[in-house]
């Protein structure tokens, strides 16, 4: 979701609604940016709403601050802000405020160096972004050097709920799982509901990540039940595309 939408309150209300209902294992909050160039239409129209209402990185992080934390928080935003705000102080907020893991969806990993170093020195995982065309080679540096999860795109493109997941996923999961050496995978971009869980959590992935589908709701003004009750229904993807012989192990 996506931190200020549709107002920095009303923002916060629906993250602790999220992490209190028990459905989310790790809950992504987008910082927003003005230039969102890995996002599609929806998000970048969120992202307008949330500027509009006042959303700033200081209020990102108090709003953080606030939440009672049952699950990992994690940020998602662009290099911009963390390098407007100061690499060093970026990470060490981010420990302040709870924020336990960082995407930066526009710093490529050959120089993301300082801030993946800035993110160890304060217990903060650097999260990275591979995609399809991500060489086998490629992939594994980037997983020796993986904390938290490995995220996934499920498909070239910007994100936005699809209905179909992309031909070649299963492949590409099976790739990534392969070049893990154990990080877990989780697999974001054009995932739309509950049956698209349980069909990538079936290929093998550890999670599978929910953005522009519950960013759309919000945008049509549904209701904390309604948006919880989707939540609900994906957690029930997760568990029904889990093997039941792995069930144990992958059930966080």
């Amino acid at each position: 979701m996506t931190l200020g939408d549709p107002s920095p309150e009303e923002s916060f209300i629906l993250a602790q609604a999220l992490i209190d209902s028990g459905s989310v294992d790790v809950l992504e909050l987008g910082v927003p940016f003005s230039d969102p160039i890995a996002d599609g239409p929806v998000i970048q129209a969120a992202v307008d709403r949330a500027l509009k209402a006042g959303m700033n990185t200081d209020l990102a992080f108090e709003l953080s601050k606030r939440l009672d934390k049952k699950v990992p928080v994690v940020y998602l935003t662009y290099y911009n802000i963390v390098l407007q705000r100061g690499v060093e102080k970026f990470a060490a907020d981010c420990k302040d405020s709870g924020v336990g893991g960082l995407i930066v969806a526009d710093l490529p990993f050959e120089e993301s160096g300082r801030l993946r170093d800035a993110c160890r020195a304060n217990g903060v995982d650097y999260i990275h972004i591979v995609t399809p065309n991500t060489p086998p080679a490629r992939m594994r540096m980037i997983m020796e050097n993986a904390s938290g999860f490995v995220y996934l795109v499920s498909s070239m493109g910007v994100t936005g709920a699809r209905r179909d997941l992309a031909k070649g996923l299963g492949a590409s999961v099976a790739r990534a799982v392969e070049c893990s050496n154990g990080t877990p995978v989780a697999v974001g971009f054009g995932i739309s509901g509950p049956e698209h869980v349980r069909d990538i959590i079936g290929m093998g992935a550890d999670g599978a990540i929910v953005g522009s589908a519950i960013v759309a709701m919000v945008a049509r003004g549904a209701g904390p039940g309604e948006t919880l009750g989707f939540v609900k229904r994906l957690k029930e993807g997760t568990l029904a595309g889990i093997p039941v012989s792995a069930g144990q192990e992958k059930i966080k």
